[in-house]
């Protein structure tokens, strides 16, 4: 899936830029990149991912850009030293954007 994906570069993101983003729970983050698209992240589980003030995304392939399917490794000072291991779910088409609730939206 992340090779079909990276063929269409609009459904990938540069970690590096990465405006701002939201975590409703510990399996879920949304992130809004500065071309304004908004990416779902999940993972098993995150220990405080829902009181990150900033994080910082690696991808584990050593590519420069995220796409759906890859794997990150997630950082943050408030999820501990350990990094979280996510998986870039999708980019949100703005109906979904929109579903979100107010609070959920990066």
């Amino acid at each position: 899936m992340a090779t079909a994906s990276r063929a269409d570069a609009g459904q990938c993101f540069r970690p590096n830029l990465v405006r701002n983003f939201t975590a409703p729970n510990d399996q879920t983050l949304y992130v809004r990149t500065a071309d304004a698209g908004v990416f779902q992240i999940e993972t098993p589980f995150c220990r405080d991912m829902t009181r990150a003030l900033s994080i910082a995304l690696e991808p584990v392939a050593g590519s420069s850009r995220l796409c759906p399917g890859d794997q990150a490794a997630l950082l943050s000072p408030a999820t501990g030293p350990q990094p979280c291991r996510v998986r870039i779910a999708k980019k949100l088409t703005t109906a979904e954007l929109e579903a979100l609730p107010s609070r959920d939206r990066p």
